[in-house]
């Protein structure tokens, strides 16, 4: 294995209430932190309530927002590890923009060969397959590590093994539903499985 697809929000920073707070200016006051969480059960572009209009409020106010964010260090420290054996891709439902603003702010532009969000596509499921295409790897290839319900299932549909989180958006008993590789609860852990899986200690 040799490539490495993650996830961004819950997964590599925590930006639950950023979204949740940003989507209550947007959506309305009468959404609920379980129903926004529950708009991830599936791919979030699916839902009737998300339409061009309130998304391009939503980014809007990310994009500023995402400036003052600052990654932890240990997910820092983590992922440096990583690029030195496997190559990293971000697959987000968030904007390509609002991300690399985050990553020019943290000095990490070179963490990843390439990220996809919105812009890309709505569909992960036709995320993966853009990378598999481009980059020349499989399912079997590569690892994705994400957060969310919806991920893992779009993830299963064209047969990626996922490392799923449980200090994201959701927690472990949601997470199970879509029978992940594996469910960690620390950044240190995914690198700790990623070891597992190559049978190695080369990225201790």
């Amino acid at each position: 294995m040799k490539f490495i697809i993650f996830d961004f929000d819950g997964v590599i920073h925590d930006t639950f209430e950023l979204g949740y707070k940003t989507n209550m200016k947007v959506l309305g006051d009468d959404l609920t932190e379980d129903g926004y969480r529950n708009l991830f059960n599936g791919n979030i572009y699916d839902k009737v309530e998300i339409t061009e209009e309130n998304l391009r409020q939503f980014f809007e106010i990310l994009s500023e927002a995402f400036k003052l964010l600052k990654i932890e260090e240990n997910v820092k420290a983590n992922l440096t590890k990583l690029a030195k054996k496997y190559s990293l891709f971000i697959i987000s439902s968030n904007q390509e923009e609002t991300l690399n603003i985050y990553f020019q702010n943290n000095n990490k532009t070179h963490i990843f060969k390439e990220i996809l969000g919105y812009e890309t596509h709505k569909s992960k499921v036709e995320k993966f397959k853009i990378l598999f295409e481009k980059y020349g790897f499989g399912p079997k290839d590569c690892i994705f590590v994400t957060d969310t319900l919806g991920d893992i299932i779009e993830g299963n549909k064209v047969g990626v093994k996922t490392i799923a989180v449980d200090f994201g958006f959701h927690d472990r008993s949601r997470l199970e539903k879509a029978n992940p590789f594996k469910i960690v609860s620390s950044f240190d852990e995914i690198v700790e499985t990623i070891n597992e899986l190559n049978g190695d200690k080369l990225l201790e």
